[in-house]
């Protein structure tokens, strides 16, 4: 009996196409089985997945984001951009230089917008001002968003809007799409808006590109400008394509289920009316990992603008933060939590030290996102995933004593007796590999980054990569997973499979893999083993310094950016303290406590700091996460992550406070 998926339509002519589907996908023998049924609405058919009595349906981003805590994206649409998202963007003419993104730069000027309740002409760009506007007094401090938009601007063009004041007076008729007015509607006539007399234009990247000659730019969050070709680092924010949807009590099976759609005669995407079931403009859909999610896949600048545009926000308000909650991953870490919670009442009485347990360092960075948790420790891959998803800020930094900087160097290492592993393609092919985990920087994203011509999957005989087999499902996953030594769930877990991390990556080199990616400071000394150079060569352990993959920045303590500079200030000082009397490079006290060291939980490893932890430094308030990756990393996990499009803003040097050689 074939599988079956119940899928939700909202109209009649949804209805019809959905069946045409069904009886395309039998005709070309794919075993799953989709029935129709009617949820009449988009939230009827929010209403019958809650209920189990759908499955899926195609939802766009504001109804997901109203619906997260129930639904859950598996498949995302892709509009031709690789990445399933568009940017919406602020566009002026380059000529007027009085128009910025502040109220005074845009008090009084003349807007122009796709539509009332658009998602790029109105709900993003209107949620950033209010969020932009939460500490600060101006027009856009009240929660009626269209009386609002009517203080704000002296005109407006906002097809489709309420009868508010100002909101239809840049529109040359009225505000009826169906009128002689249709040519201001929708992304092209925003823009022909600003070109007749608008003085900026809400509207999305691709549109800038379609209409303009040079005489355009963007305005950019931090009140500054930019060209239109720079709208990946100067946007409103990156809005999330149609997805469609399952239960958040789904099962994987029902999950996997969904996959990349096959050509068909049918037409998938196309049809009249537009945009049944898919948008017309799709061009395929994307499977997302089963790990995605909601709050993930909107991204951190839309939650951010639509909660702000709900009078809501993503985390408490940061003046009333007295406590620091720190996120762990394992029942060793949280053990030492526990004793670092009771240090830091003896040492400080500005904030309340607890510790809350998270499923992975993903789930930690959602939770610091949504206020429930505030620090956790994190590897620059992290630090670069979860920046683009979340934009959490770093702290503090640890250093392992390498010289006058914040970092380390990732090396790749071989058994002291092996003459045949060398750090070429020749020498690599077909061997073993250990890995600290996927997406860690030292036993991931670097030596990936290194071998990028070739898929890691294929290169190896067989692969250790912690936290891949929820990341890659079926074949590739499980080879990835396939040397690890991990029991029954703990298998290729990243937090808990015994090769996981920098000590477990050398336990699998030694228990039969051929190559392990670490960091120079976990076999420093040691001639057991050797380095493999990038120039076919090997080199002692003592030699990381010449014979490296990379170097890299060290782990760093994150936070929310929601969080002030007192509270930043506070977190800083408690963990300065806490270093001071309790690191065992500055002095063994009476506690027989030591912050950097895990041996006593249970003979754990890395919990919380990296045991190599000299100490932490301090990093500078003004130094947000892509400075503190720097151009370099971010060049190599963009590349990584298959990212197109204009870089990212180049880094400014991130400024520490050396608190120990």
């Amino acid at each position: 009996v074939p599988a079956s998926i119940t899928w939700c339509v909202v109209s009649n002519d949804e209805m019809t196409k959905c069946n045409q589907m069904s009886a395309a996908f039998q005709s070309i023998g794919v075993s799953v089985l989709v029935q129709c049924v009617s949820g009449k609405s988009m939230d009827g058919c929010v209403r019958m997945v809650k209920d189990n009595t759908a499955d899926a349906f195609t939802v766009d981003g504001g109804h997901l984001l109203d619906n997260r805590a129930d639904l859950k994206p598996v498949l995302a649409e892709d509009y031709g951009n690789g990445d399933a998202t568009y940017w919406a963007v602020a566009v002026v003419k380059k000529s007027d230089k009085s128009v910025n993104l502040t109220s005074a730069g845009l008090g009084g000027k003349k807007s122009c917008h796709t539509g009332y309740g658009k998602t790029a002409g109105w709900k993003v760009p209107m949620g950033v001002l209010k969020s932009l506007s939460e500490y600060s007094a101006c027009s856009l401090c009240i929660c009626d968003i269209p009386q609002a938009v009517s203080n704000l601007f002296s005109q407006s063009c906002v097809p489709g809007s309420p009868n508010s004041p100002n909101l239809c007076t840049q529109c040359p008729n009225s505000c009826d799409c169906s009128s002689s007015n249709a040519n201001y509607c929708g992304y092209t006539g925003a823009f022909r808006c600003l070109v007749d007399g608008g003085d900026v234009a809400f509207i999305k990247h691709t549109t800038v590109f379609s209409n303009t000659n040079g005489d355009y730019e963007l305005l950019c969050q931090d009140g500054t400008r930019a060209a239109v070709t720079a709208y990946a680092q100067c946007n409103m924010g990156k809005v999330p394509s149609h997805a469609v949807v399952v239960s958040q009590k789904a099962t994987s099976a029902t999950i996997d289920r969904f996959g990349p759609h096959t050509s068909l005669s049918f037409k998938l995407f196309g049809g009249s009316p537009r945009d049944l079931l898919f948008k017309s403009s799709t061009k395929l859909l994307l499977p997302l990992n089963t790990s995605c999610s909601t709050e993930t896949y909107l991204g951190a600048s839309y939650l951010k603008s639509q909660l702000a545009l709900k009078c809501l926000s993503t985390t408490q308000s940061p003046t009333l933060v007295s406590t620091l909650r720190w996120c762990v991953l394992s029942a060793n870490e949280m053990a030492k939590c526990s004793v670092v919670a009771t240090q830091a009442r003896r040492v400080s009485s500005e904030l309340v030290f607890s510790c809350v347990m998270g499923n992975d360092i993903n789930d930690c960075a959602r939770r610091i996102s949504l206020g429930t948790a505030d620090a956790v420790t994190m590897d620059g891959g992290h630090i670069y995933s979860t920046g683009v998803q979340y934009d959490l800020q770093p702290v503090a930094t640890e250093y392992y004593g390498s010289g006058s900087a914040a970092s380390y160097y990732a090396v790749a290492v071989v058994k002291a007796s092996d003459s045949s592993t060398l750090l070429t393609k020749a020498g690599l092919q077909g061997k073993k590999s250990c890995h600290t985990g996927y997406q860690r920087t030292a036993g991931w994203n670097v030596p990936v980054g290194y071998l990028v011509d070739n898929t890691v999957s294929n290169f190896f005989s067989g692969s250790c990569a912690p936290g891949a087999k929820g990341a890659f499902p079926g074949a590739v996953g499980t080879k990835l997973c396939q040397i690890c030594g991990g029991v029954g769930a703990n298998h290729c877990d990243g937090n808990n499979d015994p090769y996981s991390g920098y000590s477990g990556a050398i336990s699998c080199l030694n228990a039969g893999g051929d190559v392990a990616f670490v960091k120079h400071t976990t076999v420093l000394n040691n001639a057991t083993y050797k380095l493999i150079c990038p120039n076919g060569g090997t080199a002692p352990t003592t030699d990381y310094m010449s014979c490296n993959i990379a170097t890299v920045p060290s782990h760093a303590v994150m936070l929310s950016p929601k969080h002030t500079f007192v509270y930043r200030e506070k977190v800083w000082n408690l963990l300065n303290k806490l270093q001071v009397e309790f690191n065992s490079f500055f002095i063994f006290n009476a506690q027989n406590f030591q912050l950097f060291s895990s041996t006593p939980y249970s003979n754990g490893k890395d919990l919380m700091f990296k045991d190599s932890t000299r100490c932490l430094w301090k990093v500078d308030s003004s130094c947000v996460w892509q400075d503190y990756l720097g151009a370099g990393y971010l060049g190599t996990a963009r590349g990584l992550q298959c990212m197109t499009g204009p870089p990212p803003i180049t880094p400014q040097p991130c400024t520490h406070t050396p608190t120990c050689n």
